[in-house]
């Protein structure tokens, strides 16, 4: 029995063998098959090509961004505006005074921020509040003495040098000259032996017009008594009081007005000749048809001219010069009705003339409006690389 029992093991045993050979062979998972894959070595070196070629231009998009980024500035940042800024003008009644409370009205009501209006005088009272940063715009008619400001010469050389203002906008057109309440006095010529307020303090342009035509009319010094005035207030106070017959200064402003209904007012013609001569010293003055009609103009006659413009803190925001520029401009429609000069106030008279530099956000906002070109350009250029002091 034990001896069957064993054929019987061993039979089974053999069974189980046959079987195991006859299986078909799994595959045998021999890890050694993927090893082929490995083989790949030799597209491994041909793979680095590719894929690091890749790598490299992928990161193109990353210098894309940052130059699109500073081609948006178009729009300009919005900028947040102070309550206040202080704007400075000649005396209470005069075109500069006028402009400015009209842009006030139309700051204040836009923007919410208001322009203080400050009539400080002439050039030399607040173009030194401007390096304090008490003053941040001004309106005036003193293109020339505001270029001396600028290049710090002349009144400026022992005054502090060359000082932190620049243009913003040149606005509405002057006449300028002698003005007088003696209508027998026809020609400069006629002046001789008379007083006269011809002196202005901190206005270089006043006094050196007045002694070139004086020169130019066959006059010589001492033959007409030159009085000193701080502002036209000043000056038409003096005038009816009797303390002069007459003064040079713009016939349009409202003092000399006022003054012209008390004692009527007279304008002195001036030849073309003659007026060349003073602007071979101050080539920012004009020459030309002073109207019938316009401020005291009783008659049409040859007279000076000057612009009247904006001007700016030089160290002042650009985003906030462009603002205040875009904003009064844009509501063109708001202020041109308020008085006739205002009519001239416009972006494209804005970079008419160009005496010495102007401020980059006026710069930007007129390039915006394209009429920023490159005569403006080569002119701004020329103006800033000419040295101060001299």
């Amino acid at each position: 029995m034990r001896k069957h029992g064993s054929i019987w093991l061993i039979m089974v045993g053999i069974a189980v063998l046959v079987l195991a050979a006859c299986a078909p062979k799994p595959a045998p998972t021999p890890a050694p098959t993927p090893a082929p894959a490995t083989p790949a070595p030799t597209p491994v070196s041909a793979a680095p090509t590719a894929a690091p070629t890749v790598a490299p231009a992928t990161p193109a998009p990353r210098p894309a961004t940052p130059t699109a980024a500073p081609a948006t500035p178009a729009p300009a940042p919005a900028v947040k505006l102070p309550p206040t800024l202080s704007f400075a003008t000649a005396g209470v009644g005069t075109t500069s005074y006028i402009v400015a409370s009209a842009f006030n009205e139309v700051m204040t009501k836009y923007t919410g921020t208001k322009l203080t209006v400050e009539p400080s005088g002439a050039t030399a009272r607040w173009v030194p509040l401007m390096k304090t940063k008490d003053i941040d715009f001004a309106v005036g008619c003193g293109a020339s003495d505001v270029k001396d400001a600028y290049y710090g010469v002349n009144y400026w050389t022992d005054k502090g040098g060359p000082q932190p203002v620049l243009n913003a906008a040149i606005g509405h057109v002057s006449p300028y000259g002698f003005n007088v309440t003696d209508p027998n006095i026809k020609s400069v010529a006629d002046l001789k032996g008379k007083k006269i307020y011809g002196n202005m303090v901190g206005m270089r342009v006043v006094k050196g017009a007045v002694d070139i035509l004086l020169r130019e009319a066959g006059l010589k010094p001492g033959d007409v008594e030159i009085l000193t005035f701080s502002d036209v207030n000043e000056a038409t106070k003096g005038i009816q009081e009797g303390k002069a017959v007459g003064l040079w200064y713009i016939p349009t402003v409202l003092p000399i007005v006022e003054l012209d209904r008390a004692k009527p007012m007279y304008g002195i013609p001036v030849s073309k000749a003659m007026a060349d001569k003073v602007r071979e010293e101050f080539p920012e003055l004009g020459f030309y048809t002073w109207k019938k009609g316009s401020g005291i103009g009783k008659a049409d006659i040859t007279y000076m001219n000057q612009p009247c413009s904006m001007h700016v803190r030089a160290d002042l925001d650009p985003n906030i010069v462009y603002t205040v520029l875009s904003t009064i401009y844009a509501h063109y429609d708001d202020y041109k009705d308020k008085h006739a000069i205002l009519k001239e106030w416009t972006p494209e008279q804005g970079p008419t003339v160009i005496f010495s530099p102007f401020h980059p956000g006026a710069i930007k906002y007129f390039k915006e409006k394209g009429v920023w070109k490159d005569a403006e350009e080569q002119m701004h250029q020329k103006l800033l690389a000419k040295p101060k002091g001299q």
